[in-house]
């Protein structure tokens, strides 16, 4: 039979069976899936600081409840749609150039085959295997077009096939909704009937509480203290939340409106 690369067609021994296929594990799979959390963690972390910031500025500069609402609910719609399309448009480009550097290497392997022979028996050698033990892998490669493909990308670019795969809406929805909740926190005090000053603590403390919870659960699947992260994204948060105090504070008397302090 033959396989189909780069629209043409490049015979291939099956000896009675299938082309042979990347090889792929369960394990990969579970990764996989725990790489997705990266766009929960950026997109609530984001939604929090910006969100806390914008809120806290204007608390701050004009302390007005309704004033408030409005720009903390305007900031949060925009910013989740805003990194819901980002995400999306982010992913189709690199995948795209993912693709574009496969179908590079796809040219080659047909242009070039005693090239790319070559190629492939020298990043076997670099491995440690002996000059025959490196030209029989890649002799047994050649009759798996498919596999050899993902043999030398990954090892001139570094890069997987399954890159280039995937895409859809599922990681463009999680970034929205996840920039979408943790935005909502800091603006969510003062939809009650708190004083400005208490619902700036309170949205301080639930979006401290949050962060420590993102940065505690970042920590725990990437194998480190838990602790340790959750303070890390906390400074961050503080360090936000004091810029931000610092401009209501300040910057309204360059336009001549009286600075005004946190609640009023």
């Amino acid at each position: 039979m033959a396989v189909q690369v780069d629209n043409r067609m490049l015979p291939v021994a099956t000896r009675g069976r299938n082309a042979a296929r990347i090889p792929d594990t369960p394990e990969r799979q579970r990764l996989e899936r725990q790489r997705g959390i990266r766009e929960v963690v950026f997109g609530a972390q984001d939604g929090i600081l910006t969100t806390l910031g914008i809120v806290t500025g204007v608390s701050t500069a004009a302390p007005d409840r309704a004033t408030i609402l409005i720009t903390g609910s305007l900031s949060m719609l925009v910013g989740a749609i805003s990194m819901g399309v980002g995400e999306y448009l982010g992913g189709k480009a690199e995948r795209e150039v993912v693709q574009n550097a496969i179908d590079f290497e796809q040219r080659e392997m047909i242009d070039l085959p005693k090239e790319e022979f070559a190629e492939q028996v020298a990043y076997y050698r670099m491995k440690g295997f002996t000059d025959d033990e490196a030209v029989m892998i890649v002799k047994r490669l050649e009759k798996n077009p498919e596999i050899w493909l993902h043999e030398m990308v990954r090892d001139e670019f570094g890069i997987d096939l399954r890159e280039a795969e995937g895409g859809g809406l599922q990681g463009a929805f999680a970034m929205a909704g996840s920039f979408a909740v943790g935005a909502a926190l800091p603006v969510l005090p003062y939809v009650f009937p708190l004083s400005l000053g208490a619902a700036v603590w309170v949205g301080l403390a639930l979006a401290v509480a949050a962060l420590f919870g993102i940065g505690a659960f970042a920590g725990t699947l990437g194998g480190r203290n838990p602790f340790a992260k959750g303070f890390e994204i906390v400074a961050f948060g503080a360090g936000v939340f004091a810029v931000s105090w610092a401009a209501g504070r300040y910057i309204p008397a360059l336009f001549g409106h009286p600075p005004v302090s946190v609640g009023g």
